[in-house]
């Protein structure tokens, strides 16, 4: 990676782990403004006790980001899954809004509270984890660096069809994955298609 700008680092690791889930995050704000962001750096972490983890990186001009922003305050955050008919939904939510405006509205999508958490659930989801911060480890400085947010599970819920109650087992979930810059894969279908970050 010698020799690479943030910007050329990123598309390469962006290209080439592919693809990855699509962590669907909603926060509160000590405003009372209830935000929505996707991040696709995003990964399971452990089963005892259930973790995950997600990196909101350091925005283009060394700021944090308002989800991070959130989680730090609260201590808590939900992490919701994204299906295809989730997507241009999903896609509004990544346009640059203002600390004081919330993207649910543009989403079209629906809040549900969550049980044990503030930070209210994307009722269109198929799985929503709610979770409480275990910690944030920084590593880096400046633009694109990483700001790994560790969660604990506290409680998850997930659309009927995902769970076999006979063998107490969670069916493979279909949803929607990032490749590279623009492009997406459905894993319910192989199907490959891009979407175009608002501005």
């Amino acid at each position: 990676m010698a020799g690479l700008s943030p910007n050329e680092a990123y598309s390469l690791l962006s290209s080439t782990i592919a693809p990855r889930p699509i962590a669907f995050v909603s926060t509160l704000g000590s405003n009372g403004v209830a935000n929505l962001a996707p991040f696709s750096f995003f990964m399971v972490g452990g089963a005892n006790p259930p973790s995950l983890m997600f990196s909101p990186s350091v925005n283009g001009i060394g700021g944090m980001k308002d989800s991070l922003r959130n989680v730090i305050d609260s201590g808590e955050f939900v992490v919701n899954t994204v299906h295809r008919e989730m997507a241009h939904g999903m896609n509004a939510t990544s346009a640059p809004f203002p600390p004081h405006e919330s993207e649910w509205e543009a989403s079209g999508f629906s809040q549900v509270p969550s049980v044990l958490v503030r930070p209210p659930r994307v009722a269109e989801s198929l799985v929503q984890f709610e979770c409480r911060l275990f910690q944030v480890v920084e590593h880096g400085d400046g633009p694109a660096a990483a700001r790994y947010v560790i969660g604990e599970v506290v409680m998850a819920h997930l659309a009927e069809e995902l769970w076999d109650p006979e063998r107490r087992k969670a069916r493979p979930a279909m949803l929607l994955a990032r490749m590279g810059g623009a492009e997406y894969l459905d894993a319910a279908t192989s199907d490959r298609f891009e979407l175009q970050r608002p501005v």
